[in-house]
């Protein structure tokens, strides 16, 4: 059954396509087959839950080493030129927060990222974490390139706790510090958005095709693409 979005399209009336030297009118496959140009919006990405969009970030793990009762030193904030402020849906919880971060004298306001960090806590134990301001700073510079329509967050903080319970989680992840997310941009497809993301040369960039979302976070500057997993050739039956 086709969708109402098509059969929108194909009531309305199209311009002809150009004349091609030699051939007469288009046949129904080839018509068919120029529908996905036409359409002017990103496809749907597929729902995915937090545990999908686990990843193996990719990098220099040695970099990320955890001592037992010691806190990480974040990385330094950098200003990349977002405007200050972040609109975040979460949708495992359904929450939406609009909050600035930095003032236009470039102080950082603690109680809007008090809700921003609200918004990243861990999804599975409630707790929160602060959040690399180096991210946020990224976060923003991303929403702003993709046009202002604000973040999806797949995933933020994770206790380790929860983040080895995981399959494929990285032992180093670092969501377990609270420097990375995983989104998504409304109406920009994951590529697009690794792409702005990757310009900014200031943290790690993972696109994922297939679960369609973008790692960001505030480590070294780096970019990968996920593979799909290889199958394992069957046996032959005897």
């Amino acid at each position: 059954m086709l969708r109402p979005a098509l059969l929108t399209l194909l009531l309305l009336p199209l311009a002809a396509p150009p004349a091609r030297a030699g051939q007469g009118e288009l046949t129904a496959e080839e018509f068919l087959s120029s529908l996905p140009a036409l359409l002017d919006t990103a496809p749907e990405p597929p729902e995915v839950s937090e545990a999908d969009v686990v990843e193996l970030e990719e990098g220099d793990p040695e970099t990320y080493i955890f001592v037992r009762g010691a806190k990480a030193h974040p990385p330094a904030p950098v200003n990349l030129g977002g405007d200050g402020s972040l609109s975040l849906y979460r949708p495992a919880s359904g929450e939406r927060v609009t909050a600035v971060y930095r003032g236009k004298d470039g102080a950082y306001a603690q109680a809007g990222i008090a809700k921003i960090n609200r918004l990243l806590r861990c999804s599975r134990t409630g707790k929160e974490t602060d959040i690399s301001v180096k991210l946020l700073e990224i976060m923003d510079a991303v929403e702003d390139a993709a046009g202002k329509g604000g973040l999806t967050v797949l995933s933020g903080y994770r206790t380790p706790r929860y983040n080895k319970t995981l399959p494929g989680a990285a032992r180093w992840s670092l969501h377990m510090l609270g420097w990375a997310v995983d989104i998504r941009v409304p109406g920009r497809t994951p590529a697009e958005v690794a792409e702005l993301a990757g310009r900014l040369n200031s943290g790690g960039v993972g696109y994922y095709p297939a679960a369609a979302f973008v790692h960001l976070d505030s480590g070294r500057p780096r970019r990968w693409e996920a593979k799909p997993p290889r199958r394992k050739p069957s046996s032959p039956k005897k």
